[in-house]
């Protein structure tokens, strides 16, 4: 751990920390109080006890250790702590596993007091899934101190999102709420966040038909209720994986992740979806200096409009390199009146039942034909066939075949064709 100066990178402290038998320590998250004290919190090698849960306090102007504490579960296996929050009262708050006898995990979400380190409350539960190399659980905080976790649970179709609210003076339950997307395949969270109305931001990769996408999702924060879901399939629809969202300016909702390019392996793909209905604003993608796998890891976004985007992308004979990318939201967001190619925008609600919508725009008078197709490539319905005007135009489909029966449930294509420019979304119709 080192602190450096802002301004001129120098080193005002560090710390080294290893247990007695000096292995296995890790720390997967950090966090400050008021008084830019630093709390760190992941697992550490205990005896006999193996990796347990570990959290500490560090000095902020020495970087000496004020106060350590370790704990475990009953089957003395790997435990871990993967989330870290301070509220206002500079109490830290942590989240992970422990393994019990058996090999049953909970998820744990504890709060501690600041100055000794003692347990103020510790909540438990059965939903959890072992798993010490990659990130279960997340934690947001509320204005209230009130405490969001996120984590992966195992249900009856694969992963889904399970959500619980605690409240911040006893860790109460104030709601829970699992998400099982409508087509009930696997959705996996990797990231989450509050948004500045107080709802959160969860996302992740989701599982249709065996092609991963990015998951957006965003919940009510009093209710847990879902609002809106949102997706993302890069240019092959191959892997899309989410692992990074913030609010961005004007409430828009920023995701970064990784996304299969077409023959450049993993590149960064940072999308923006409107903050009330989830669908796309902007897309932006990167691929790294040789065209092999590259990953971001975090996205953040500054009231003056940038979104900033760092994470790793291999060079030319160096492997992995640090890349950090800048974008000015401005540019990115600004529409010309007149489209320079005819291109299919915009679709929501999606998932939808019993009606989706579409945006579609034409540079030009031109001749438009758009229709919906299952995964067979068979062609369900007719929307558009037609010479229109120039600008933007939009349609719906309620659901209903060319013969006016009712689809099933599924995975579909929207495509428009005009000219030789060709547009396609991908749908999803939830009963």
């Amino acid at each position: 751990m080192f602190k450096l100066d802002g301004m001129t990178g120098e080193v005002l402290w560090s710390q080294h920390y290893a247990s007695p038998e000096g292995v296995n320590e890790a720390a997967l998250g950090m966090a400050l109080d008021s008084q830019d004290n630093v709390f760190i919190t992941g697992r550490a090698q205990v005896g006999a006890q193996s990796e347990q849960a570990m959290t500490m306090k560090l000095d902020a102007d020495s970087g000496d250790i004020l106060w350590m504490d370790t704990f475990g579960g009953s089957d003395a296996s790997d435990d871990t702590s993967w989330g870290l929050v301070v509220g206002s009262d500079d109490h830290p708050v942590i989240s992970g596993f422990v393994v019990e006898t058996g090999g049953v995990a909970n998820y744990f979400v504890r709060k501690m007091d600041n100055t000794t380190g003692d347990v103020i409350w510790d909540q438990r539960g059965t939903e959890a899934q072992v798993n010490i190399t990659s990130r279960g659980t997340w934690l947001s905080l509320m204005d209230n101190d009130d405490v969001v976790m996120c984590q992966r649970i195992f249900g009856s179709n694969g992963y889904d999102v399970y959500l619980h609210r605690f409240a911040a003076d006893d860790g109460a339950t104030v709601w829970t709420q699992t998400f099982d997307n409508p087509t009930h395949s696997g959705d996996d969270p990797k990231g989450m966040s509050c948004d500045a109305d107080g709802n959160l931001l969860v996302v992740g990769v989701q599982d249709i038909s065996w092609n991963y996408d990015f998951m957006v999702i965003k919940f009510d924060g009093t209710t847990g209720e879902p609002l809106w879901t949102a997706s993302y399939d890069g240019p092959p629809g191959w892997y899309d994986v989410a692992t990074s969202v913030t609010s961005g300016p004007g409430g828009s909702v920023i995701v970064s992740g990784l996304s299969d390019g077409s023959g450049t392996g993993w590149d960064w793909a940072t999308v923006a979806f409107d903050s009330t209905d989830g669908s796309q604003l902007w897309e932006m993608r990167f691929d790294g200096p040789t065209s092999q796998s590259d990953e971001p890891s975090q996205v953040i976004a500054s009231d003056a409009g940038e979104v900033y985007v760092t994470g790793y992308g291999y060079g030319s004979g160096s492997n992995k390199d640090m890349f950090t990318i800048c974008y000015n939201v401005a540019m990115l967001s600004a529409v010309s009146d007149t489209p320079q190619v005819a291109s299919l925008s915009r679709a929501w609600p999606n998932p939808f039942n019993p009606r989706i919508n579409f945006s579609f725009d034409l540079p030009r008078n031109a001749h438009a034909h758009l229709a919906v197709y299952d995964l067979r490539g068979h062609q369900v319905t007719t929307l558009v066939d037609g010479v229109l005007a120039k600008g933007t135009h939009t349609t719906s489909w309620n659901g209903l075949d060319h013969n006016g029966r009712s689809a099933p449930a599924g995975v579909y294509l929207a495509i428009m064709q005009s000219g030789e420019t060709r547009s396609t979304q991908k749908i999803v119709l939830a009963k």
